[in-house]
């Protein structure tokens, strides 16, 4: 019982608390439209730049890779394919970073398995 109302208590200092809580929400989404992370291919012929809202920015693809006599195309797009997804996992980490972040600071315990699906 005890423990039922002590989650009650939770809640109701969360509602509270809600308008700071969507102004800092609004935020971080902010901040990670600003973070930039890189990704490279395996060959570094490709970079990939993403913000940390997992939008792709830029794709740059060294001119040697395009001259003839240079990779084949397929070489080329696993390259790129390879770029994008490092510069995922390195976005995604920095957003749940930064989202642990602000909950820490608000006071909100977010479970570690919620993080990682970010």
């Amino acid at each position: 019982m005890f423990d039922k109302l002590k989650a009650a208590a939770g809640v109701a200092g969360l509602l509270k608390d809600l308008p700071r809580i969507q102004e800092r929400i609004a935020e971080v989404k902010e901040e990670l439209k600003r973070i930039q992370c890189t990704g490279h291919s395996r060959c570094r012929h490709v970079r990939a730049v993403m913000n940390a809202h997992l939008e792709l920015l830029t794709v740059d693809i060294d001119p040697k890779a395009l001259e003839p006599g240079g990779p084949d195309r397929a070489v080329v797009q696993r390259a790129i394919v390879e770029a994008v997804n490092d510069a995922t996992a390195h976005a995604r980490r920095e957003a749940a970073q930064r989202v642990s972040d602000a909950a820490r600071e608000m006071g909100i315990p977010v479970p570690a398995q919620l993080l990682q699906h970010l």
